[in-house]
């Protein structure tokens, strides 16, 4: 969500006591100055039952959005998919540590175990998606960033003298630029005189 507002305080303390109501948490939050306007921008995680409601509580007040994009992904596939190989993979690591109790040898002990090692990683790694699934599935992501307009500095404030100055400089850069190109292309300057 982009919109614009009259005061940047009072909307981030609308914002605050909606994320409190909605029982969620302000994940990032910063602030900064464009060229004619200041900002803040907040990522609120929140519960997806509360998502709604959240969306409506903090719209109030806001005449128009400049941008206003809402998105679901459905990952019930990609759920099942990652849920089916963990559950194999257990199996897997059950049938091993069958093994292992059955092995004599150390020979046969070192084998399964190095193969237990590298199933335990995998299924690790499988829970970790899974769990950050289920964080991203239970809670909504949503970014919103509100600015207040700002007069543009007028040329009035900076005294002649400043001005004058900025010109000396710009030229300055100007001329130094122009020589800077000029050893750049110095092989067809020769070329050039020599043809």
């Amino acid at each position: 969500l982009r919109f614009e507002t009259d005061n940047l305080e009072t909307t981030y303390e609308q914002i605050k006591i909606a994320v409190k109501k909605g029982k969620a948490f302000i994940q990032n939050d910063s602030e900064g100055k464009e060229y004619a306007s200041i900002y803040r921008r907040l990522t609120v995680r929140i519960p997806s039952e509360n998502f709604d409601s959240f969306i409506k509580e903090i719209s109030t007040g806001v005449a128009y959005f400049d941008i206003k994009e809402i998105s679901s992904q459905d990952v019930t596939e990609e759920y099942i998919d990652i849920d089916t190989r963990l559950k194999a993979k257990k199996k897997l690591e059950n049938r091993y540590l069958e093994l292992l109790a059955k092995a004599t040898k150390m020979s046969e002990m070192l084998a399964i175990e190095a193969q237990l090692s590298a199933i335990r990683e995998e299924i690790e790694a499988k829970e970790g998606q899974l769990r950050y699934m289920q964080n991203q599935v239970s809670l909504s992501t949503i970014t919103i960033e509100f600015y207040k307009t700002i007069a543009e500095e007028s040329g009035v404030t900076i005294s002649y003298g400043a001005k004058v100055w900025n010109a000396i400089k710009s030229g300055f850069y100007g001329i130094s630029s122009f020589f800077l190109g000029l050893l750049e292309i110095w092989p067809f300057i020769i070329i050039a005189i020599v043809l």
